[in-house]
């Protein structure tokens, strides 16, 4: 175990990826449980995170064309995972809604590991928690604003977006 700031700086610097990395392969199994693509487990999960959207902001937040996603929506409705719905804000659009009962089934995979949280981060002190609770929302915008910069600037991707020359 490091004892030095350098070498608990250098050891947390060294995990964070393999945590992400171990947190991913734990994805993929979970999808591949379900017999379903990681990016339909994704999906959930976005819709999850930021409630009801439409089509083009799920493609956006995923990096996807907008019919890969509509795609991938027929395949989550047909499947009973997700269901359309007109948008209260504008009846003419339709909005993607989890369907709850379903992702219910998903959540199964991951209680063993939220238990296994709970009983880790419940021995944190108020202090600690905080502190990990920042850390992690500070990490996720980070993810975030790093994410958009590569769809952006970087090498073109599935949004067909090119980066300026």
């Amino acid at each position: 175990m490091a004892s030095t700031r350098d070498e608990l700086l250098d050891a947390l610097i060294q995990e964070m990826p393999w945590y992400i990395s171990a947190a991913t392969r734990f994805q993929i199994a979970v999808a591949d449980q379900l017999g379903m693509p990681l990016t339909d487990v994704h999906a959930i999960g976005a819709l999850l995170e930021i409630g009801p959207a439409g089509v083009r902001r799920l493609a956006d937040l995923m990096g996807m064309t907008t019919g890969a996603v509509t795609r991938l929506v027929d395949r989550l409705e047909r499947a009973g995972y997700v269901r359309r719905e007109p948008d209260p804000a504008d009846r003419r659009r339709v909005v993607v809604q989890v369907v709850p009962e379903r992702v219910a089934d998903i959540a199964r995979y991951y209680e063993p590991i939220g238990e296994h949280w709970s009983q880790q981060v419940s021995a944190y002190s108020d202090a600690q928690l905080k502190f990990l609770l920042d850390f992690l929302r500070q990490g996720r915008e980070h993810a975030q604003t790093e994410t958009t910069t590569l769809r952006t600037q970087g090498r073109p991707h599935a949004t067909r977006r090119r980066a300026a020359d």
